[in-house]
């Protein structure tokens, strides 16, 4: 009996064996392999990643390209391999590593990305910020398609829409001080002072330790006239290793400690500042002005004289002569540098309101009211002009 069911039970087995479908033992064969591919091009991925990240270009191509024999529908594959392609500058190929992802997933916002960027590169801005634009369609909480998209409005001349656009997205992203930044630093190539130090305010509490953006909150401040705070800001800034010799930091300083009415702590920062770059012009009439404050007409002469052989030609500095040369009760001299002013920016007001006060010093008052009133031709709101224009008609 027991003989009878080992055969019965064996004859089933061979049965069951010589009945088993060949196609599908191909099939689980297959997806093994498939699976077992997947994995090891994860892994590749990965190493691929860290090449990327620490520069090793040449091998991180090698790697992807045996990851992609393995997983060729791998969009995280394709993606990578575009970026290592737009960074050395292949952006043929890129676009063609792009592509073949856009095929495989057409919904991936960082696919839609990294086109705007090759785009960008190949100086297409429209095409780029409609690229832009899709990526952020499809992800709204990436702030870096956000960004992308009013850098390429500010490029077309949309300066208004950027600006909008970014201050309808502060409150979805309330936690980043980037998109704060973005935004101060358009207000400030705007003039914009005040309110491009408003934004930088808050975008400074949030990334209280980013240095980059404490600067620019700092030089809104300076620029829209809180010459304290400012100096708080860019005294802590100056004392980075990486920025202590910064020329254009180290006279925002001086200028704040002159309006501050502590000349000598200016003329310091100034003088530092000539030390690392001597031959610009501006800083040695900052220091100039200084030393008008400071009654050091001799050193005002030696400050101006510098900036006049490093650019006879820059008005400023004859207007600023004008004024040292009032100091010295030369007037003649004085009223031949306004002139020189004028004459080099004949559309500035100041110049032409400080000839009317010289040739007023020189008693010629008839004289003084006509350049005060073409100054004020040139600018109505000039308080300067007006002031003088009423106190020399009362005075004639």
């Amino acid at each position: 009996m027991t003989r009878t069911l080992l055969a019965v039970t064996l004859s089933v087995i061979v049965a069951a064996g010589c009945q088993s479908n060949p196609a599908a033992e191909v099939s689980r064969r297959n997806a093994a392999k498939t699976s077992w591919n997947a994995t090891r091009a994860g892994v590749l991925y990965s190493l691929a990643r860290n090449q990327f990240e620490t520069g090793n270009f040449d091998a991180c191509r090698r790697t992807l390209d045996e990851a992609l024999l393995l997983a060729p529908a791998s969009v995280p594959l394709h993606i990578l391999s575009a970026r290592l392609h737009i960074e050395l500058g292949k952006l043929d190929r890129a676009e063609a590593q792009l592509a073949a992802a856009r095929n495989i997933d057409p919904k991936n916002a960082e696919i839609e990305y990294l086109s705007g960027i090759v785009r960008q590169r190949w100086q297409r801005p429209q095409e780029a910020l409609e690229c832009y634009e899709r990526a952020a369609a499809l992800d709204e909480s990436e702030l870096a398609y956000l960004l992308a998209r009013t850098e390429m409005l500010v490029v077309l001349g949309r300066r208004a829409e950027a600006q909008r656009l970014l201050r309808e997205n502060l409150a979805r992203h309330e936690n980043s001080a980037a998109i704060r930044d973005a935004l101060g630093q358009m207000l400030m190539q705007d003039r914009r002072y005040a309110d491009a130090a408003a934004v930088l305010r808050q975008a400074v509490v949030l990334a209280s330790d980013e240095t980059g953006i404490r600067e620019h909150f700092a030089l809104a401040l300076y620029y829209a006239g809180e010459y304290a705070e400012a100096a708080v800001h860019l005294e802590r800034l100056l004392r980075d290793e990486q920025r202590a010799r910064r020329a254009d930091l180290h006279m925002a300083l001086g200028e704040c400690r002159l309006h501050l009415g502590d000349a000598r702590a200016a003329r310091e920062s100034l003088e530092t500042a000539i030390e690392i770059q001597p031959f610009y012009v501006p800083l040695w009439l900052s220091l100039t002005k200084t030393a008008l404050a400071l009654n050091d007409l001799n050193r005002a002469d030696l400050a101006l004289r510098k900036a006049l052989a490093l650019d006879a030609g820059n008005a400023e500095t004859h207007l600023i002569l004008g004024c040292v040369r009032l100091r010295q009760n030369r007037l003649d001299e004085a009223l031949a540098a306004f002139r020189k002013a004028a004459e080099l920016q004949p559309s500035d007001p100041v110049a032409v309101c400080m000839i009317g006060y010289a040739l007023e010093s020189q008693g010629r008052t008839d004289a003084a009211i006509e350049y005060y009133g073409r100054a004020l031709q040139l600018n109505p709101d000039d308080e300067l002009a007006s002031t003088l224009l009423v106190q020399a008609r009362r005075d004639r």
